[in-house]
């Protein structure tokens, strides 16, 4: 089986549901309220875990309980957690959820940000024995360039989530294989205004001429498209009632992978994904929503 290697951030999740995003300076009240294991390494791990991906994860948490939980949430998901790292406070993500599904998050990185050079260095034969590595950017971006660097050493296949979205050099960007943005995050790495297909396809092709091999972008319940050199896929959202689109980007991304480590080709690879994600959006919170792959196969979707 095909080794997945998720190097990235794990945060706990303090989610608070209320009937709508509040404005600057107002007070809402609240419905409910969860601790929910996430971070989007860890949510991604988890969903490749649940999809019956083997699957691995590089990272750092407390030494607390949120610490504590967020590995038993990984190996109840058969997510080997032999690379991270405990050492001072978990990181943390406080989330509201209206009623319409949308949300914001504020993130506290806690011990995500205290990841180095040499913690990887340390752990680089997991680099080295797997097939896929996929990253995001909630550690710091140094950390994120230099596991670039091993896993095009050894010619990876790199899968980036551009998330949150920040300025990436042409020198990272020639080692990514795969990136996975959506139309905001697009816009921003590109410096340009996504108002149409029309402007995705012209973005996403600004990326692929800074070396990046295929650019899959998530466009909510629009779909997904995929640009390459010689291709453009358009790939339609399955139709769902929403409740919660909290970790929707990070289980396509995951789908995407386990697709393409099955030898799915992009598109089939981009389905799957986009099923994943119809599935999720449909319950409440973010590794608690990911569905396992015999839900996937019960679930029919249109």
């Amino acid at each position: 089986m095909n080794e997945i290697l998720v190097v990235g951030s794990l945060n706990m999740d303090l989610v608070t549901y209320v009937p709508y995003l509040p404005a600057e300076g107002e007070t809402i009240a609240s419905s409910k309220f969860l601790t929910i294991p996430g971070g989007k390494g860890a949510n991604q791990a988890v969903a490749m875990g649940k999809l019956g991906a083997s699957v691995r994860m590089i990272g750092k948490v407390g030494t607390d309980e949120y610490g504590s939980m967020l590995l038993n949430s990984l190996r109840n998901s058969n997510v080997k957690t032999d690379g991270i790292i405990e050492d001072g406070l978990t990181g943390m993500a406080f989330i509201n959820v209206a009623e319409s599904g949308e949300n914001n998050i504020v993130l506290v990185p806690g011990a995500n940000a205290e990841i180095t050079k040499l913690d990887i260095d340390q752990l680089s034969l997991f680099i080295e024995t797997s097939d896929v590595i996929i990253m995001q950017l909630e550690i710091p971006l140094e950390v994120v360039k230099h596991v670039a660097d091993i896993a095009s050493k050894y010619n990876k296949k790199l899968i980036l989530n551009p998330a949150p979205v920040m300025e990436l050099s042409r020198e990272l960007l020639q080692h990514v294989h795969t990136i996975i943005p959506n139309e905001v995050e697009l816009g921003m790495l590109t410096k340009s205004n996504i108002t149409s297909s029309e402007d995705v396809i012209r973005a996403s092709k600004e990326l692929i001429s800074l070396g990046v091999k295929r650019v899959v972008v998530t466009l909510g319940s629009k779909g997904a498209v995929i640009v390459t050199n010689k291709n453009i896929i358009k790939i339609p959202a399955f139709q769902v009632e929403v409740v919660d689109t909290t970790a929707a980007g990070d289980s396509f991304i995951a789908g995407f992978a386990v697709g393409i480590t099955k030898g799915m080709s992009d598109e089939d690879a981009a389905i799957f994904a986009s099923k994943v994600a119809g599935i999720v959006v449909t319950r409440e919170g973010a590794q608690s929503s990911i569905p396992t792959l015999d839900e996937i196969d019960k679930v029919q979707l249109v």
